[in-house]
């Protein structure tokens, strides 16, 4: 149940991230939701084939709703969800400061790894430059949306596993002051 909710809900903000992009008429500002979900997965208390399957649907729904070459944003975000996992990266939930600054900075590596990708296997000419400006805006459209991407997800049943010492999801709680 959890995992339909999560993919609704995915589906949910790729749907409105496509009609915010339409009614302004670019996409320069217009964040990309299923990153900070991503992220959220790979630094909470997901299992990695869970993690990984979430991952690789949310990019192909990704991949759906932007119409663009297939395979991109599902084989971005699988990477994403494996690199972030890998760092290690629980501490950067305990905080809004900390969840802008891991999503701009996860969100401008897979604008260069989209870029990289397109320059290798697709055929048409692209202005680096003029794609890496539209990459850095979008970064932070991305990076400034996901507290509230977070904060949804955060909210959605089974992404918090309660532990039976009390300590659940560090994810889903605060930083406590010491």
């Amino acid at each position: 149940m959890g995992n339909l909710a999560l993919l609704a809900v995915g589906l949910g903000l790729l749907l409105a991230q496509g009609t915010f992009a339409q009614l302004t008429g670019t996409a320069r500002w217009c964040p990309a939701p299923a990153l900070p979900m991503v992220l959220y997965m790979a630094v909470g208390d997901f299992s990695l084939a869970r993690g990984v399957s979430l991952a690789f649907v949310l990019g192909y729904l990704a991949d759906a709703c932007a119409g663009g070459s297939m395979g991109l944003w599902t084989f971005t975000l699988v990477s994403v969800f494996l690199l972030a996992r890998v760092a290690g990266l629980k501490l950067f939930l305990h905080g809004v400061v900390f969840q802008v600054a891991l999503t701009f900075v996860a969100s401008v590596v897979v604008g260069v790894e989209m870029l990289a990708l397109l320059l290798v296997f697709d055929q048409r000419p692209i202005a680096v430059l003029a794609a890496l400006r539209e990459v850095t805006l979008q970064s932070l459209a991305t990076a400034a949306s996901a507290p509230l991407v977070f904060a949804l997800v955060r909210r959605l049943p089974g992404s918090t596993v309660e532990r039976p010492g009390g300590g659940g999801n560090p994810a889903a709680e605060p930083a406590k002051a010491p």
